[in-house]
């Protein structure tokens, strides 16, 4: 449990290095050819550090980029282009709302329940995304709670149940420790407790 960040981690910092390798490797070979370096044999070599040192810089600027105001407003004129695109909106629309989602949980998610799921006395863990007038009057109640039943251990799929309130056992669990619990699997996370 202890390495799975490492190694997530790890995954993501080599699937950048591998994708600006095809960027990385001619730049340094034409800068190789106009300083007469090209028939140096240790250019050849020096290609994956500079990759690394490359695909480093990139992550360093785009966060730099991201934390300041002017990175932000440019950061928001590139999401209008590539919304305006006709496939690619679609896609990156839904992937940007999932992060959005999953960035800040306890700003989406307002509690932590159990439910009856998918069938009578199997309980699973769901979280509170918001509280709707039952209009379709599905049940006596009045509301009716959206929940979301994230899986384990990708918390980024799951189903989405409307549910009466009194169909709902409350936890007294925030949206982090349900978001640790879930994804190891019910390793993690202190035991299940009701409101005080």
């Amino acid at each position: 449990m202890i390495l799975i960040p490492l190694f997530v981690t790890y995954i993501l910092v080599t699937f950048l290095i591998d994708l600006l390798s095809g960027v990385g490797a001619p730049i340094l070979i034409g800068i190789s050819r106009v300083i007469g370096f090209e028939r140096v044999g240790w250019v050849g070599s020096f290609v994956p550090f500079f990759n690394f040192l490359l695909s480093l810089l990139i992550i360093l600027n785009l966060g730099l980029i991201g934390t300041n105001i002017f990175g932000r407003k440019l950061l928001a004129k590139f999401n209008q282009l590539v919304m305006r695109l006709p496939l690619v909106s679609s896609i990156y629309g839904a992937a940007k709302q999932v992060v959005k989602t999953f960035h800040g949980p306890n700003q989406s998610f307002q509690k932590v329940v159990l439910i009856e799921f998918p069938y009578k006395g199997n309980w699973m863990m769901g979280l509170v995304a918001v509280e709707r007038t039952d209009s379709l009057q599905l049940s006596t109640a009045k509301k009716m709670y959206s929940v979301f039943i994230p899986t384990t251990p990708n918390p980024t799929s799951g189903f989405l149940v409307l549910v009466s309130p009194k169909d709902v056992v409350e936890l007294d669990y925030d949206v982090e420790e349900a978001f640790k619990y879930i994804v190891s699997s019910g390793i993690l996370g202190q035991a299940l407790r009701l409101p005080a």
